[in-house]
């Protein structure tokens, strides 16, 4: 009887452990890479904003895990994935992600800032996180998880762009 209070209260303390360890981790992580393009907003803007062009360049979307993909001005759509262009001003643009199968709603956005011929785009997710300690201490791969593929698809849209202006 000793042993199982022991392992009960061993199992308590340890999960307050890992909970207080968990409220050093923000609920609210943003995930983001930037890249400079040499080309003008308007064209910069017409391939993010149409995401009838996203298949050219973006990777999150042109996965071949994605079926039945069907892309139309304001909207991607698969079995897995729903991306929803929302309202956006100047020059950026705001997007929800869903994935079917948990349902859960990633907010992302592109911005680019600068002169002519010269811009800076970051593109962002926003991901809000539950209060459970497995949940925050699994988004600290999130970066590694997300970024390659953010990086690829900057990279694409660039080269896109700089030899098509």
């Amino acid at each position: 009887m000793r042993i199982v209070k022991l392992a009960i209260i061993s199992l308590v303390v340890l999960f307050l452990v890992t909970y207080f360890f968990s409220l050093i981790i923000p609920s609210t992580i943003r995930v983001s890479r930037a890249m400079n393009i040499a080309v003008s907003k308007d064209s910069l803007r017409a391939m993010v904003t149409d995401l009838r062009q996203w298949h050219l360049w973006n990777e999150l979307v042109e996965n071949p895990e994605l079926t039945h993909a069907q892309f139309s001005q304001n909207e991607f759509s698969s079995d897995q994935l729903q991306v929803t262009s929302l309202p956006s001003t100047g020059d950026t643009l705001k997007t929800a992600w869903r994935q079917q199968k948990n349902a859960q709603v990633l907010a992302s956005g592109f911005t680019w800032e600068g002169n002519d011929d010269q811009l800076v785009i970051q593109w962002y997710f926003d991901i809000k996180l539950h209060w459970y300690p497995w949940e925050k201490f699994g988004s600290i791969v999130f970066d590694k998880q997300m970024g390659p593929p953010m990086e690829k698809s900057l990279g694409n849209l660039k080269k896109l762009l700089e030899r098509n202006p």
